[in-house]
């Protein structure tokens, strides 16, 4: 029997999402690093007001973002195996894959309740202080930031979260699926 063409194509997807996690989160962190490093080295920007060096130099966001890192870079790890799994057709595959809807669930959601408060409240405050036309296009830019990345980011784990818990694909990863059923003998004449 043919493996199920949703297996496939979420085998597929889990591979491709993993690569980009696994090869784009390091990028990421040596952007961040080497910004980082252009703003303290440069003399002009020693006095300028600068919310992202500010930021950074928060032990309570950097420890935040160092460990949504690790985490992030683990779960796409998981999640590139999980898609060789699936297309194996391994039982543990299907497994990771739902953990990996869960626990994308609870990290989008918990990651944008901590950039709501790690970022965003200081980032009011700072705003409330000075009166200017800026502060509405940036409040509406941030709450549309915050909600367009939830919704965006719950995209992909929601439809592998149905899929994998479809009857027909639990039933592919089941022992014996692929064997066809026996053939009734032949009635004697």
């Amino acid at each position: 029997m043919q493996r199920p063409v949703v297996v496939t194509v979420f085998g597929i997807l889990n591979i491709v999402f993993g690569v980009i996690g696994v090869v784009c989160t390091p990028f990421g962190l040596l952007m961040g690093w080497l910004s980082q490093t252009m703003l303290e080295g440069m003399p002009e920007a020693q006095g300028m007001q600068n919310p992202f060096q500010e930021m950074m130099s928060d032990p309570g966001f950097m420890a935040y973002t160092y460990i949504s890192t690790a985490l992030g870079m683990a779960a796409s790890a998981a999640l590139l195996a999980a898609g060789i799994g699936l297309l194996k057709l391994r039982p543990w595959a299907r497994y990771i894959s739902i953990g990996y809807g869960v626990y994308s669930w609870v990290s989008v959601i918990g990651g944008g309740i901590l950039t709501y408060y790690l970022v965003y409240v200081p980032m009011i405050e700072r705003m409330a202080q000075e009166n200017g036309f800026e502060q509405g296009p940036l409040i509406g830019g941030m709450i549309g930031g915050m909600f367009g990345g939830i919704c965006f980011g719950l995209v992909y784990p929601t439809v592998l979260l149905v899929f994998m818990l479809l009857p027909d694909v639990k039933a592919a990863f089941q022992p014996g699926w692929d064997t066809p059923p026996p053939v009734p003998p032949e009635p004697g004449y």
